[in-house]
């Protein structure tokens, strides 16, 4: 019998940890049940399946590592393989690799403890999207006022010297908003992708803390466990808080320092979680600039959009499909970026490329990041006010989606361009 995984999904700082020790509660559930519960077996497994699905070269091994024992590096293929649509049935898909590692991960868990049903762990952001449709699971959604998850991963940083949650020596407090935002926005947009399932639910930080009696009561009968939360460990405490009680950890934005750009950035780029989730607004907070690509908009031969029950749809022919944004002047920053949120099946990088008033779109005036086709919805920065000719006056956007080596008639969808100012 597969244990079924329990997904703990939320950004940290936002009661991962708490849920952990909740689920800990009950016998059922195998996990190592040592703080801070982050040994991510389930997750290296899924990484692992996926990793033998990539068609390579990998650009983290090389044949002479993988010959060398002594070598721990891994990654796709160090050889060019054929990609799924020609793929040769000497390797299995990387659904059948997932399915034999679980049912041997299942087993060898079991034998251990007998009364092991649910297995649960913490997860990225990406792992519900690649893992529901391969094994039955249930997705607990964790989201805490992201004023407060900032404020709360500062003072955990700080007091531990530790590095994480974005936050890197020598940033500033913009920057470290700016990556809190951006991490926080791809829990969101995967979240709030699925709609109401019955394999998943959500909980709010606030409720966790404040009325741990009731959430227990919730995640008990969604999962069909016996959850205590006074049988919880809490010998954890007093290393992972970074207030004083329950009370002080909620809404601590409104008496703790927060500068005002860190409010416009966190108020802006996550508006639509806050106003879901029923968290109060400041004035610092206004809806972000964004396009929503759609069919109208000048496309490149190598692809085509379409617009369905209001989703916007992205096929790809060749491997230079683009999509010219309406004209939009604006100052060039030097930490200026453009967010662009897909998810696609096909293709190896995206760009953006622009132009000032009567100048075309060139070469030397665009920036690349790689993309990992996933089910997944991915949120990819491009930082381009670090490239030296992002300067002067912006006067248009074009953005080149699923690019590279593509399979013709596939590609995925977009939601939106964000411009980041």
């Amino acid at each position: 019998m597969k244990l079924t995984p329990v997904l703990v999904c939320g950004y940290g700082r936002s009661g991962t940890t708490a849920l952990m020790a909740l689920l800990s509660t009950d016998p059922r559930v195998a996990f190592d049940r040592e703080y801070p519960f982050e040994d991510r077996w389930l997750t290296y497994l899924a990484k692992f399946s996926l990793l033998t699905g990539r068609p390579g070269p990998s650009r983290h091994v090389d044949a002479v590592q993988l010959n060398d024992y002594d070598d721990d590096h891994f990654g796709p293929v160090p050889w060019w393989a054929p990609g799924p649509a020609d793929r040769t049935p000497l390797m299995p898909s990387p659904s059948r690799c997932f399915h034999a590692l679980w049912q041997e991960f299942s087993a060898s868990a079991r034998a251990a403890d007998e009364r092991f049903t649910h297995y649960g762990e913490k997860v990225p952001e990406w792992l519900p999207a690649a893992l529901r449709d391969e094994v039955p699971c249930r997705v607990i959604g964790l989201v805490r006022d992201p004023r407060d998850v900032f404020l709360s991963a500062r003072a955990f940083v700080r007091a531990r010297g530790a590095v994480g949650f974005g936050m890197q020596p020598g940033t500033t407090e913009l920057e470290d908003a700016r990556n809190t935002a951006h991490k926080l926005l791809c829990y969101y947009e995967n979240t709030r992708s699925v709609g109401p399932r019955s394999d998943a639910i959500t909980i709010r930080y606030e409720d966790l803390a404040r009325t741990p009696m009731d959430c227990a009561a919730r995640v008990s009968a969604f999962l069909e466990l016996d959850l205590e939360p006074a049988a919880a460990p809490a010998g954890y405490l007093d290393s992972h808080r970074t207030s004083a009680d329950v009370e002080a950890s909620i809404g601590r934005w409104k008496r703790e320092p927060l500068s005002p750009s860190v409010r416009v950035c966190l108020e802006t780029h996550l508006l639509q979680l806050l106003t879901e989730h029923g968290y109060e607004l400041s004035e610092a907070g206004t809806p972000p600039f964004e396009v929503v690509p759609d069919p109208q908009m000048a496309c490149s031969p190598d692809g085509r959009l379409c617009v369905s029950n209001g989703r916007t749809f992205v096929t790809v022919t060749g491997g230079d499909f683009s999509v010219l944004l309406p004209p939009h002047p604006l100052p060039a920053k030097s930490d200026d970026e453009i967010w662009i949120c897909l998810r696609g099946d096909t293709g190896d990088h995206c760009s953006v490329y622009w132009r000032g008033a009567r100048e075309p779109f060139v070469e030397e005036r665009s920036s690349h990041i790689p993309f990992r086709p996933g089910r997944h919805w991915q949120i990819l920065r491009m930082k381009v006010g670090q490239h030296p000719l992002w300067q002067g006056s912006i006067e248009q956007i074009r953005v080149d989606l699923l690019n590279g080596v593509v399979v013709p008639g596939r590609g995925g969808e977009i939601r939106w361009v964000r411009y980041v100012h």
